[in-house]
């Protein structure tokens, strides 16, 4: 559903996804500000209904600063298997100015202080060198990243990593050699973070995870989650980065309304998590149905659902 038919590429190799299955959206933005030019986004209850309509079995948001936040416990009030990971994304550190930026991260704290036992996980948090060009931008996501961790470790909640490296043209040519200035910068710096405060690698979840490829077989022996989006269906690289993680490792998720299954499609919902399971399918050459079973369960665990 809601495909375009003029943006469609002209052949996936993987198959759509089959009728009758279950599963679970474990990232998505519902609700989300949205886009302000073209919005062709069903209504957010329409997307809500369309979602365990079609076999949805529990529905995770994530929020990324105090707006989203707000916008999501208003959403929720009515709402059943919906739940929400409460993040401090790493675009908000970069772009929020320094006049506000203090007193939206205490606002923040305040809010985990709180209600932690409302959330079912910390993030998105994390590290993203593509917005973070410079080395100051860059030392400013780990700094608070760390605090995050500081603040959150007590409450023994999993975590949800937003981890994005600089493209070779993002690289900070006035500290070529500073650490963060590699294709693995942001992945490697967060591997160490995650050490350094003895964060449980099975409490922990890569969403979106885009590799290197390499770092997909060492991490998820360590026992570390992976979240392969709905874009992986129309997308051979997103497989290829999770097609060595074992099923035991991996959740299914669409990003929305980011992203798309089809590459270019005008919108992406909820539902399309749908084309997670299809691709993981391909990639391990395995059914449709095991992987739904299997994602779902792992969902389940992870997050400490109420299924």
């Amino acid at each position: 559903m809601f495909k375009s038919v003029e943006t469609m590429p002209k052949k996936i190799e993987v198959p759509e996804p089959e009728e009758n299955l279950e599963f679970i959206d474990v990232h998505c933005h519902l609700p989300f500000p949205r886009p302000s030019k073209n919005d062709k986004l069903p209504s957010n209850s329409e997307q809500y209904e369309d979602f365990f309509r079609l076999g949805g079995k529990y529905l995770i948001t994530s929020t990324i600063d105090n707006n989203t936040l707000k916008m999501t416990l208003i959403f929720l009030e009515d709402k059943t298997n919906y739940g929400f990971t409460c993040g401090w994304a790493p675009q908000t550190v970069t772009y929020t100015s320094d006049k506000k930026y203090q007193i939206e991260w205490n606002k923040w704290v305040n809010f985990i202080e709180e209600n932690n036992s409302k959330v079912l996980a910390f993030g998105e948090i994390g590290l993203d060198f593509h917005h973070a060009k410079s080395l100051d931008k860059r030392e400013k996501q780990v700094s608070e990243l760390k605090k995050i961790f500081e603040i959150t470790k007590q409450y023994k909640k999993p975590y949800v990593l937003h981890v994005r490296n600089a493209a070779t043209h993002e690289m900070d040519r006035s500290n070529p050699k500073h650490r963060y200035n590699k294709s693995d910068g942001a992945t490697k710096e967060i591997i160490n973070i995650l050490d350094e405060f003895n964060i449980n690698p099975k409490k922990v979840m890569w969403h979106c995870f885009s590799g290197p490829e390499e770092y997909s077989i060492p991490l998820s022996k360590q026992g570390f989650m992976f979240s392969v989006p709905s874009s992986a269906y129309g997308n051979k690289e997103w497989r290829k980065n999770t097609e060595k993680v074992p099923l035991t490792n991996l959740l299914t998720e669409t990003d929305s309304y980011y992203q798309h299954p089809f590459l270019r499609g005008p919108i992406n919902v909820p539902s399309n998590v749908r084309y997670s399971i299809a691709a993981i399918a391909y990639s391990h050459n395995t059914s449709q149905n095991e992987v739904s079973e299997i994602t779902v369960k792992n969902a389940v665990d992870f997050f400490n659902l109420p299924l």
